[in-house]
């Protein structure tokens, strides 16, 4: 058992000067540091009791730190809990990717060790002060991932959902400063509260991503609850961005749900259908699944039956085609007849590697433009460096989660390559 008069900091970071760094300058008497070198560590402290603050360093000897994040943001426990992301790759859709997550912060390396303590202490007396319900949103003050889903586990009838996604916002927040952006979550966050139906529930997902529940509401009224949603968005003039050119919009998702059914599968419906409205347009409400010809096929190379029945699983539920391969010569040969969308590739399979097949199609300038994700349970440093230079757009350990794997597809296939793996 955990004192409940002490605040329990944990760092999991497997570079020991970091750590013994991190705890010399948090050290206090009300406090107790846990450093943790794996995230198996990290989920064994966890277990030993609730925490204050987390620091996570994104690159661990077994997980890829944005696994971590997700289930501390997904876990009632630590649903609120500030998290400070560390890594030394920060490109810009990282960062995106761990804000989007639900980070609190993220820190660069190398730091400022006083800058930092500053910082974590700041957090740290708020958390006290506050002391924040477990499921709510600190930002913003709606429910958050968790706290969705205990309300949506009390309704006995079908109800309506709404995913609120701000289009753009990844890019605009490196414009903006995160500062400035948590500014404009909070007033859409209060304008959105203000014009919902108080029977309803609204909660922040992370980002400027939102989710409305409407117990007892059919696809129609909450089609139309989502119309007025957008509107109010589009009439928002940020105070935080006065003299700039600033026009915000929303792509909505809408769908039915059954009572007893796991939320997160209809939030990743809902996600799904405003990929669909983005291909078209955005700034767009869409309540049914939108119809015409595909726009090409996800290419697959994994050679694990288990790995490769859930991701095909995963990604024909979000309606890709998809066509894979059990290794790298076959899959590396199918894409020079055919350019798909984007690559997935496992690092170690019979014939060419990963890194091999990855290398060949980076070559040719038809794939130049084309999106690649590594699969591999190998979590070393120097592997994970050389896929991203080698032309990687993003990097999944194995055991990986489906959900977030959905949404780092989504987010490649709707931005594609980012400006910096060009």
């Amino acid at each position: 058992m955990t004192d409940p008069d002490r605040q329990r900091i944990l760092v999991i970071e497997d570079d020991p000067e970091i750590q013994h760094i991190l705890s010399v300058m948090l050290s206090d008497e009300g406090r107790e540091i846990v450093a943790a070198e794996t995230a198996a560590e990290g989920r064994s402290a966890l277990g030993d009791g609730d925490v204050d603050l987390v620091v996570l360093d994104l690159i661990l000897p077994d997980a890829d730190g944005r696994t971590l994040l997700s289930e501390l943001r997904h876990a009632r426990a630590t649903a609120a809990v500030p998290v400070v992301v560390m890594t030394a790759r920060a490109a810009p859709e990282i960062r995106q990717d761990c804000y989007a997550l639900g980070a609190d912060s993220f820190v660069e390396k190398p730091f400022d060790p006083e800058e930092l303590a500053a910082d974590l202490n700041r957090r740290l007396e708020l958390q006290a002060a506050a002391e924040r319900a477990t499921l709510s949103d600190p930002v913003t003050g709606l429910l958050n991932h968790a706290g969705l889903e205990a309300e949506a586990s009390t309704y006995t009838a079908v109800y309506g959902v709404a995913v609120i996604q701000l289009d753009g916002f990844g890019e605009h927040s490196e414009r903006w400063g995160w500062d400035r952006s948590e500014k404009v979550v909070q007033q859409v966050a209060v304008a959105l509260r203000q014009m919902i139906p108080e029977e309803f529930a609204l909660g922040r997902l992370g980002g400027a991503d939102f989710a409305l529940l409407a117990p007892g509401a059919d696809l129609e009224v909450v089609t139309l609850v989502s119309e007025e949603a957008r509107r109010i968005i589009r009439d928002i003039e940020p105070s935080e961005l006065q003299g700039e050119d600033v026009s915000l919009t929303a792509t909505i998702g809408v769908v039915t749900a059954e009572p007893g059914e796991a939320l997160e599968e209809s939030l990743d419906v809902a996600r799904h259908r405003i990929f669909q409205a983005r291909a078209a347009k955005g700034d767009h409400v869409i309540a049914q699944e939108e119809t015409g010809p595909a726009s090409g096929h996800v290419l697959v190379a994994e050679d694990d039956e288990i790995s490769a029945t859930i991701l095909l699983h995963r990604l024909e539920k979000e309606g890709l085609e998809v066509v894979r391969f059990d290794n790298g010569q076959d899959a590396y040969a199918s894409a020079m007849d055919e350019v798909p969308v984007l690559v997935i590739l496992d690092v170690k399979m019979p014939g060419l590697d990963g890194f091999e097949v990855l290398e060949r199609l980076r070559k040719d300038h038809r794939f130049s433009s084309i999106p690649v994700i590594m699969l591999t349970s190998m979590g070393q440093e120097a592997d994970i460096v050389r896929a991203f230079r080698m032309g990687a757009d993003d990097y999944i350990l194995k055991p990986f989660s489906p959900t977030e794997l959905s949404a780092r597809v989504r987010r490649l296939l709707t931005r594609g390559r980012s400006a910096s793996s060009l």
